[in-house]
């Protein structure tokens, strides 16, 4: 077995337990706007739908699958209000309007919390977050190389190279790694893919999804449009996913400040390039010691 296939295997099982085999899609998620004032002590089809985001996103704990069905429990209630906390809205512990909007918003596909959220509900919320013990690169890995290997031609490699190197530079500015272009072999692949690409976490409504040190692959959904200026509020733009993305390459999980690079979720139409002070508080926090 190759060190880089042992490493897919290794990251693939510690985010296994938020992922599954749950394929959310915009479809499939429509449904629970019919949920909506869905409250503890409810029975109600479709329940199982929020249920299952909330444990792909990490607001539940790995052990509980016989308790993903339709009924509002107190289980749901709390990871609910963790959820809602998290997001900076109403803590109700119900499905309220503000909570559908959420997660019918297209996000990055990397859960929010990599732990139990219903045991320590107090200790989930920080300016920047690790996921769980800290992923991060030997410092014999700062100079890091990166090769681009599209499995769906959405863009040439050399039309993405621009935007990659400039998301690079962003986290290179402010921290102590250095990132290299190569032809093959490196150490971080980038690339786009089809829903189904062979990783075991099928995209949905997800624009991406990257995988933790040490193996720091990062996977673009292929099926949004994406530009590299948009113009169209349909059109998701490259460099603000890639820096994005590559944050999490690095070892960072999702910050809750809505204008932080780091937070789950990005606008179509827009451009968010520009770290904030708390996503160069996180990486800088990572790799001080």
């Amino acid at each position: 077995m190759t060190d880089k296939l042992y490493t897919q295997l290794f990251v693939a099982f510690l985010l296994f337990f938020v992922h599954q085999s749950f394929e959310s899609n915009s479809q499939e998620l429509e449904s629970i706007r019919n949920l909506e004032g869905a409250q503890r002590g409810d029975v109600i089809q479709g329940l199982n739908q929020i249920k299952k985001y909330l444990k792909k996103y990490g607001y539940y704990s790995h052990d509980i699958e016989y308790m993903l069905d339709d009924h509002f429990d107190d289980v749901l209630e709390s990871a609910l209000k963790v959820y809602q906390k998290y997001l900076h809205i109403n803590v109700t512990g119900r499905v309220d309007s503000a909570t559908i909007t959420a997660m019918l918003t297209p996000r990055c596909g990397v859960p929010d919390i990599v732990r139990n959220p219903t045991s320590k509900i107090n200790h989930l919320v920080s300016n920047f977050k690790f996921p769980g013990k800290p992923n991060k690169w030997d410092f014999r890995s700062y100079n890091l190389s990166y090769v681009i290997k599209n499995d769906v031609d959405v863009f040439t490699e050399d039309e993405l190279a621009p935007a990659y190197a400039k998301a690079f530079k962003s986290w290179a500015d402010v921290s102590p790694f250095t990132f290299t272009r190569v032809k093959r072999r490196g150490k971080v692949e980038i690339g786009f893919f089809p829903k189904k690409h062979g990783d075991g976490f099928p995209f949905g409504i997800e624009f991406a999804h990257t995988f933790f040190p040490p193996n720091g692959d990062v996977h673009l959904n292929a099926n949004y449009s994406w530009s590299f200026n948009p113009t169209e509020k349909n059109e998701v733009d490259v460099q603000t996913v890639a820096v994005h993305e590559f944050g999490h390459a690095l070892g960072l999980d999702h910050s809750q400040f809505k204008t932080a690079v780091m937070y789950p979720y990005i606008k179509i139409g827009t451009t968010h390039r520009e770290l904030t002070d708390d996503d160069k508080k996180g990486i800088r926090a990572l790799y001080s010691s």
